[in-house]
């Protein structure tokens, strides 16, 4: 396990630790995984929380943001109110449920989101976070030894982005239209999407988020996203 944490606390790039992190979850059998970080003093729910996810159905994905059910997916929220690992059944049923909420449920069903779990991840100064597991089988069917690497995993890594964060050099000057740029690129669009609601060439936009990774100083989307929510760069 130390040998995990090592090289965690040797990565110098919140990208890095995510793709890291994620590979030694799929090594361990997980099929898909999520991160979901929330700017200080917001609810897990809102929609400034930045999601980075693995091994999700694309039609899923899709379906996640037209519904909207980043607001209403109750499920991060009981976990970390539970303070502990808790499976998606058992946060079903931890509160009443809104009808939205029973609509979402109904949709993970649909989905075959089924047997996964949330883990509750906890950073300095209540820099906490929310981290969900499926190895696509119940978890007792998951040996001590897996879930515990796994969690212990998703622990380190989240306490290495808190400390990249703080790292964070002063907040750096951004053109108007790459604000735009950035705060698209935080609602999840692609380039071709985000060419199309700007009116611009899908290179043009690249070109532009290729100056923003260099300026936030962070080498792919999800680092660039979370960094500037910490920042305070964009709203959503």
């Amino acid at each position: 396990m130390q040998r995990y944490f090592d090289q965690i606390d040797a990565l110098s790039d919140i990208g890095a630790v995510l793709r890291y992190a994620r590979d030694i979850c799929r090594d361990q059998g997980v099929e898909r995984m999520s991160y979901h970080v929330t700017p200080l003093f917001d609810e897990p729910s809102s929609t400034t929380t930045a999601v980075y996810s693995s091994g999700y159905n694309k039609e899923w994905l899709k379906y996640y943001e037209r519904e909207g059910f980043l607001a209403h997916d109750p499920i991060p929220e009981r976990v970390l109110n539970f303070g502990a690992m808790m499976t998606w059944k058992d946060a079903a049923l931890a509160a009443s449920n809104s009808p939205i909420h029973d609509a979402y449920f109904e949709s993970t069903q649909k989905f075959d989101l089924i047997h996964g779990f949330g883990i509750p991840l906890f950073g300095p100064r209540s820099r906490d976070a929310y981290a969900s597991i499926d190895f696509g089988r119940p978890v007792s069917e998951i040996s001590k030894e897996q879930l515990g690497i796994v969690r212990s995993v998703a622990q380190a890594g989240h306490q290495r982005i808190c400390v990249l964060l703080d790292q964070t050099e002063p907040i750096p000057a951004l053109s108007e239209r790459e604000v735009e740029v950035l705060t698209w690129t935080a609602k999840g669009k692609s380039y071709s999407a985000i060419a199309t609601i700007l009116g611009l060439s899908p290179d043009t936009v690249k070109t532009y988020s290729k100056r923003i990774y260099a300026k936030l100083d962070v080498t792919d989307r999800v680092g660039a996203v979370v960094k500037a929510l910490k920042l305070g760069l964009v709203r959503i």
